[in-house]
């Protein structure tokens, strides 16, 4: 099994951890649209999910035929798109697009493919290009 996501999901910071309905104020409004306008306290509850997320992959770990590819970038749906999956301007862990990290895990090339991300803003390879 090889799992794709992203640590900062904009449809599940959009959608789940902060809803229109649980948070009506306008700085989160604010962050959840575009996660370079949260302030300091905001990155540091979207860090917490992240890490929350991030810790319950650490049951797959020792599993050699289970592949990861954790990005920090503020995105939803990267398989969908080629401007993500594998292009100029896609995100890179390990100095390997999604596209190149799951063709190795598929293929066998590299046994337990894991690659997880630091925290937000720690990869510049993140654009602003991305679908939301």
């Amino acid at each position: 099994m090889f799992i794709l996501n992203s640590a900062y999901d904009s449809w599940q910071i959009r959608n789940v951890l902060v809803p229109v309905s649980s948070a009506p104020d306008k700085p989160w409004s604010i962050c959840k649209d575009n996660i370079r306008n949260c302030n300091s306290t905001q990155i540091k509850v979207l860090d917490a999910f992240r890490n929350t997320m991030v810790g319950a992959f650490k049951v797959v770990e020792d599993k050699e035929d289970w592949g990861l590819f954790i990005d920090s970038c503020f995105t939803h749906c990267q398989s969908l798109y080629g401007i993500s999956w594998n292009s100029e301007i896609s995100p890179r862990l390990g100095n390997k697009s999604i596209a190149e990290a799951a063709g190795d895990w598929y293929h066998g090339r590299s046994q337990g493919e894991k690659e997880i991300d630091c925290e937000y803003p720690c990869n510049p390879t993140c654009s602003g290009q991305l679908p939301p």
